[in-house]
Parts: structure tokens; sequence; C-alpha cells
């Protein structure tokens, strides 16, 4: 009886934890007197609060993301304002804001400035500034960092124009970039004559031109989070052939010289 007793108080005890977390994130998203006024609905909404977490960690994108389809997320501001974003996470900082540049882009948002980049013990942190009339929309934001491998750990409405992201990557990706697969060969076409590729693999690559036109090799070796590891630079040929340097991840391909040699297109196969 007594055992009892205590496991039905610790889970009344993890309840009410649990209970006081989500309504904490809720007023700092919505703000106390939206959270007042709508606490009624806010409670039918997040009837079953243990639904909300996974392995003991609030599932902030589903959140987020309840309240926004709900109506209780207010994204418009009275007029245009500078807005203020800051993110955070444990990558290189060409990483973070080649992601952020373009998720930003394909949301429409053309001019926004960087107000600081600090990168401190492996982590990064970039605030940007813009003139807007609605704060970013949370849940496009978010599906479009997914597209780069992140995922949302975090988020605070600091003020009513200043919002921070913290963001963990789980997967980096290059959205415009081509995986190839040890033994497989694959011809790939860009009109700017600028290639990515993505490896798993250690291994040896073979780049050859489609039109047979002889070119200027530039390999750039870069790891998971874009750190350069390598450059190779070759004389004019026709095809090229370089080892993968150690912890490559992403491998960009171009013309040193002139691009529109390559645009036609590659063939690369990985040994």
């Amino acid at each position: 009886m007594r055992i009892f007793s205590i496991l039905l108080l610790s889970g009344i005890l993890f309840q009410s934890i649990y209970a006081d977390m989500i309504d904490s994130k809720i007023i700092n998203l919505i703000g106390e007197s939206s959270y007042n006024r709508n606490k009624n609905y806010i409670n039918k909404l997040f009837v079953n609060k243990n639904s909300f977490y996974k392995n003991g960690y609030l599932n902030m994108y589903k959140v987020i993301s309840l309240l926004q389809n709900n109506g209780l997320l207010n994204l418009k501001f009275g007029k245009p304002q500078e807005l203020n974003v800051i993110f955070i996470s444990q990558t290189s900082p060409i990483f973070l804001i080649k992601s952020i540049n373009r998720a930003l882009s394909h949301m429409g948002y053309s001019y926004w400035t960087p107000s600081e980049v600090v990168y401190e013990e492996e982590t990064s942190k970039l605030k940007i500034s813009l003139i807007t009339e609605h704060i970013i929309d949370p849940i496009l934001l978010l599906n479009e960092l997914s597209k780069s491998g992140f995922a949302l750990v975090d988020i605070n409405q600091i003020s009513n124009v200043e919002w921070e992201y913290n963001l963990a990557l789980i997967n980096s990706k290059m959205p415009n970039s081509t995986f190839v697969a040890k033994g497989n060969s694959l011809n790939i076409y860009e009109v700017s004559g600028e290639y990515w590729i993505e490896v798993g693999n250690s291994g040896r690559l073979e780049i050859s031109s489609l039109n047979n036109k002889s070119f200027n090799p530039k390999i750039i070796f870069f790891d998971r989070n874009l750190n350069i590891i390598d450059i190779q630079e070759l004389s004019r040929r026709s095809n090229a052939n370089v080892n993968i340097v150690d912890n490559t991840k992403f491998i960009q391909i171009k013309d040193s010289i002139f691009a529109g040699n390559i645009k036609n297109g590659i063939n690369v196969r990985l040994r």
C-alpha cells in the first residue's frame, strides 16, 4: 500500500511538473494576457500534457504547431518594424548562415542583416535583423530548416520583436547536393557550372565532363559543418581522379577558370 501511494504521488508530481513546463512555455510564446483570455481553450487543446513530451523533453515543434494552427500565436505587427531573430546551434557559422539564408529566401525574405555572429565552444550564434510587418512564421521556417538537417530544441519569445531558436543539427544536408553512393556513377547537370555532391564513404572520386571538353578542376572537401578540409586544384584535363579526404561529407566541384566549361554536365563515379 505504501509503495502504491509513493508511485501515485510520484505520478502526480511528474504530471504537475509537465503541466507547469507547458504552461510556462505557452505563456512565453503567446503572452500572459492572451493565455489568461484563452485558458479554458488551451486546457482543452493540451489536455493530455504527457503526449507533448518525448524522452522527457518538451516537443516544442508539436507545441508551437498546435498553438499556431488554432490561432493562438499572433504573428502580425500593427505596422512594419525591426524584427530580431537569434539562432543557436552546435555547428559552424558558415553552415548555420547558409542554412538560414536558404530557408528565408525560400520563404520570400530577401533582405535581412546579420547583426551578430559568435562562435564559441563549437556552438554558433547568429542574430539577424529585418524590417517586416510579420513575425517569421515559425512552422514554415522550421520546415525549411529541416531540409538542412536541423530540428527544433527550444524557442523563446524574448520580446514581441525578438525571438530565439535553439536548434540541433541532426544530420547536415545540402538541399542542392547530389548523394553519390560507393560504386555508383551519376550524370549531374548544373547550368551554373558549380556542383555539390554528398558522400557517405571514403574512396576514390572520378569526375569527367559530359561534353568531352577539358576543364580546370577545383575540388573542395568539406566536413558535415561545411568546414573546409582540403582543396585540390588540377591542371587542364578532361577528367579527374582524387582520393576523398577523411571526414568529408560534402564536395564542391567547379572549374577554377571558366564555369562554362562544365555547365553542360559532369559524370561522377565513386569507387
